[in-house]
């Protein structure tokens, strides 16, 4: 690529002079000078030096952007031509050039056009530097709480697919209900972990047990086995709790639980009971409504007394 030369005018000249395309243009290239004509260029020369320009279309090449997005920065007066001449050809110089990589810069990293245009601004009242990164910061602010609510919306769809894989269509209502209740509450690595009150009296070993429990709106693997032994739960519930079926599944349900319980039964037993709906209309949880409840307390309920009559038969 040549190097152009541009020659500075003569004192005597005019105090300006305005090229239009096409242009003769000097270069050098392997110590060679030579001559072009550019139909792209314009150069306003001036006494002492020259303004080089370019028309709005090789702008547009050089950004990868297209003419009518130029011509809508003219329009909301975020990015004007340098020059327009009587026949309508907008020409920038390198100040709208260094502009526009600013601009493009900005909305790269998630900058409106309004918020650009209000920076841009701005940095005329205040150092350049220092207005820029005052604004900078106030973007990743902006972002984190973008991310915030990017999560707690990852949180809702989540917990939307697990109750639906619990109960399915039937009660959008109460699905409705829950995610209300929760939008208030805070978020917390992705996830609203339960609250349990101060008349619980729980020792600081079982919060900490309680803390590591799955949350059903995560992306714990637990929670997807603990929704499909739900699922087959519901499938049996036409049939009685009693049956062999039931129990056997009762037996595998309660291992399941009590592992994620750590083994401690007492803890186990006090935290299904705050699981129950005061409520038969109101659950607690997702997809644990009364009627699911109900069943699975007579199915391990059966159980654990068996359990109980069968280790005093070995007695």
């Amino acid at each position: 690529m040549g190097r152009y030369v541009f020659f500075y005018l003569p004192e005597n000249l005019y105090p300006q002079t305005l090229f239009q395309q096409p242009a003769l243009v000097a270069y050098r290239k392997n110590n060679n000078w030579g001559f072009t004509i550019t139909y792209t260029l314009l150069f306003i020369m001036f006494k002492g030096g020259v303004v080089h320009m370019i028309l709005i279309g090789e702008l547009a090449k050089r950004t990868n952007i297209s003419k009518r997005t130029l011509h809508y920065y003219e329009q909301i007066e975020l990015l004007r031509p340098t020059l327009i001449t009587e026949n309508g050809y907008r020409y920038y110089d390198e100040h709208a050039i260094l502009r526009l990589q600013k601009v493009l810069l900005l909305k790269s990293i998630g900058y409106t056009l309004e918020q650009i245009k209000e920076l841009l601004q701005n940095q005329r009242h205040m150092g350049e530097n220092d207005n820029w990164i005052a604004s900078l910061h106030e973007q990743i602010e902006l972002i984190e709480q973008k991310k915030q609510e990017l999560s707690r919306k990852q949180y809702y769809l989540r917990s939307t697919i697990q109750s639906l894989q619990l109960k399915g269509m039937n009660d959008l209502e109460e699905l409705l209900q829950i995610i209300s209740n929760m939008q208030d509450r805070p978020l917390s690595e992705g996830i609203i972990r339960p609250e349990f009150s101060d008349d619980l009296q729980l020792t600081s070993r079982e919060i900490d047990i309680l803390n590591r429990l799955p949350v059903l709106g995560s992306s714990d693997p637990r929670v997807e086995k603990l929704l499909t032994m739900f699922q087959r739960i519901r499938s049996m519930m036409s049939s009685s709790p009693y049956s062999p079926e039931a129990q056997n599944l009762a037996a595998e349900l309660y291992e399941m639980v009590l592992e994620l319980f750590e083994r401690d039964e007492k803890l186990l037993d006090k935290y299904w009971e705050l699981m129950k709906p005061k409520d038969p209309a109101e659950p607690v949880v997702m997809g644990m409504d009364h009627e699911f409840m109900s069943y699975v307390d007579e199915m391990i309920g059966f159980f654990l007394k068996q359990r109980e009559e069968g280790i005093h038969e070995a007695e």
